[in-house]
């Protein structure tokens, strides 16, 4: 853990085993910068490849995260854009899918984590 991280999980909310980050903030930061090239690259009126989204998510989920753990706790979207409870089960149900984990185990993690 770099000198920065120290401290970073304290509380454990959100913490791996061992109580560190769960992602590196500034490979997260890059990734998300190379993105926003290739979106940017992209011809007007093409649709996003898959690929795109996927490592977005990925990238965002896990820079999120680490903000979470640094105690920063800020709503995941803007005020000023309405996101349809249906968009956040939809994509709730599948995050949760790919990493083979059940809403009980949420909501277990969420009462022993305090999160």
């Amino acid at each position: 853990m770099s000198s920065s991280d120290e401290g970073a999980g304290e509380e454990g909310v959100g913490v791996g085993d061992a109580g560190d980050l769960l992602a590196d903030i500034d490979e997260e930061t890059a990734i998300l910068r190379a993105l926003a090239r290739r979106i940017l690259e992209l011809p007007e009126g093409e649709t996003l490849p898959n690929e795109v989204v996927q490592q977005a998510f990925t990238a965002m989920t896990r820079f999120y995260t680490v903000k979470f753990q640094m105690g920063e706790r800020w709503p995941p979207f803007v005020n000023d854009r309405d996101v349809p409870a249906t968009s956040v089960m939809i994509m709730s149900t599948a995050m949760l899918r790919a990493v083979n984990l059940e809403l009980f185990e949420l909501g277990m993690w969420q009462a022993w984590s305090g999160a």
